[in-house]
């Protein structure tokens, strides 16, 4: 599991009976155990080489004299980059390819030394990465080109060797695995509030069969919001900058976040009247004598962190969870908290006043900042836990459907040789937002070609509710170019009308299509492969 603030990674064995789960906690340049590292990336300023990762990347910041720039929060990137500044010359792709890389490698070493795993090469492992709820087709695409680039998996491979699965659904799946005293059974209805350090994503499961082990169905399309904890470290960054004066050294500011994150945002509860800050001494000179206590402790009162810090935030995961409700259009018997940011005890406290009037039970698992990465691990053996899905975009092809007067263009029209008007650029809807789709569900479309012409299979999305008719409307996207390639036929003569069917798969995290042209029959799951718009 990457994650904006923090990365995890677990495992288990295909082979084990009991469905025992692993965490790596052996982490570069920390001298105990940890269940997570850093998600950071220390590059060198003049040529923009990684020099450290993790916490080694956190030290190397925090030297005196820097000669790099240390990447946080680059996850980021592939939903917002305009707001994450990259090094020179790095793309979103190539950040996150690095970070995989490193991380990947340290993982595949400390496996190697387990002696369960000593005789297992890295072709026999298989991957699964955790992505947001929120995120797009596209970023989903862009996360397994950066695991392709990074060397976990080959372009080459089948595509089950790498699995991309929701954190909301991930968390459903430890909570399956783990959390045996939920007070659930058939017919009840419990949410998922994975809150994370760069997302916040939710969505709402019914249970459709209570016996061991549990099957679930989707009851909402879930959402959420870019409101996780890293967003409280940026609100923080703020207040302190507008408390300093002069030009405090970006070494001993991160000194004074680090603090800050380490000590004071866990244990915040929104309870005292003021809270303290430890400063280093070097940035003492850069602090106002009024708001130090002790000559050492920077003194924020409770209405400033409460305001300008914690709850900017935390209105927006409220918003969120009573969102969430008013879709799911029914009692919500149990909330569970999860992620990160899912651990903190003032979130959960807000939670309460706000929804224990409405929701039976409000929980956090135990180990929940790891129930994303365990979750994750348990899917792998067992990925049809969720038996059926709500759709969160409308999805087409481009198709020459009869030219209707009055609602095509005139200048879409064109004769073809069957002597029928056609309209060259209508929106051919194959699966709509909101429609709910079973895990193992195909939808097919046909479709003819001339034989030995190429031709593609250009892929349409839209988040609009009401469904355009035209490809050309401005809320339409090309999601994927997608060709197909005439192979050599011996037995079809050229201009024979040749039938072609694909199946869509929505069920999964990803999409998938299986194309089959005459006697040929080829699989393809949006991926690096593909031309994104």
């Amino acid at each position: 599991m990457k994650g904006t603030t923090y990365s995890g990674c677990c495992y288990t064995l295909q082979s084990d009976d009991e469905d025992e789960i692993y965490d790596i906690t052996r982490w570069p340049k920390n001298n105990g155990f940890y269940a997570k590292v850093p998600t950071l990336l220390y590059y060198r300023n003049k040529n923009s080489k990684l020099l450290d990762w993790g916490r080694g990347a956190r030290l190397q910041s925090l030297k005196p004299d820097q000669i790099g720039t240390l990447l946080q929060y680059f996850k980021l990137a592939l939903v917002q980059p305009d707001d994450v500044p990259l090094p020179k010359g790095k793309s979103p792709i190539d950040v996150i390819s690095d970070f995989l890389r490193v991380f990947h490698e340290h993982v595949y070493e400390q496996l190697q030394n387990t002696k369960l795993l000593q005789d297992f090469r890295q072709e026999q492992y298989r991957y699964c990465l955790t992505v947001p709820a929120i995120w797009s087709d596209e970023s989903k695409a862009l996360m397994r080109e950066a695991s392709i680039k990074a060397g976990i998996i080959k372009h080459d491979d089948p595509i089950g060797r790498l699995e991309l699965i929701s954190e909301p659904e991930a968390a459903a799946a430890y909570c399956e695995y783990k959390y045996k005293s939920w007070n659930l059974s058939d017919g009840n209805i419990f949410m998922i509030v994975d809150a994370g350090g760069g997302t916040v994503d939710l969505i709402t499961y019914l249970i459709e069969d209570d016996t061991p082990p549990r099957s679930l169905k989707e009851v909402t399309r879930g959402h959420g919001g870019m409101c996780g904890s890293a967003f409280i470290d940026q609100n923080m960054r703020k207040l302190l900058l507008s408390k300093l004066t002069g030009d405090m050294p970006t070494c001993v500011f991160e000194m004074m976040m680090d603090n800050f994150i380490q000590f004071v945002k866990p244990n915040y509860l929104g309870d005292e009247e003021y809270y303290l800050l430890d400063v280093p001494a070097g940035a003492l000179p850069y602090i106002p004598a009024q708001l130090l206590k002790d000559g050492d402790s920077m003194v924020f009162p409770l209405h400033e962190l409460r305001d300008k810090v914690f709850d900017p935030v935390l209105r927006l995961v409220v918003e969120l969870v009573e969102q969430q409700i008013n879709q799911a259009g029914a009692l919500v018997d149990a909330i569970f908290l999860v992620g990160g940011f899912g651990c903190s005890s003032y979130l959960y406290d807000i939670l309460k006043i706000n929804f224990s009037h409405q929701v039976g039970e409000i929980a956090m698992p135990p180990s929940g900042e790891l129930a994303i990465a365990r979750g994750a691990a348990a899917y792998i053996k067992r990925p049809n836990l969720v038996t059926s899905k709500v759709l969160r975009r409308t999805y087409g092809v481009q198709s020459r459907l009869p030219f209707e007067e009055g609602l095509d263009p005139e200048d879409s029209a064109f004769i073809t040789k069957d002597g029928i008007k056609r309209c060259s650029t209508r929106f051919d809807v194959i699966a709509k937002k909101g429609q709910r789709v079973s895990i193992n569900q195909k939808i097919k479309r046909s479709y003819w070609i001339e034989y030995p012409k190429h031709t593609e299979a250009d892929l349409y999305v839209t988040d609009q509710d009401i469904v355009p008719r035209q490809i050309t409307d401005s809320s339409v996207m090309k999601l994927a170019e997608i060709p197909i390639k005439m192979p050599l036929l011996a037995h079809v003569k050229p201009g024979t009308r040749l039938d072609v069917t694909i199946e869509f798969s929505f069920g999964s995290t990803e999409i998938k299509m299986l194309i089959c042209l005459a006697d040929t029959v080829s699989e393809h799951v949006l991926d690096s492969a593909d031309t994104f718009t």
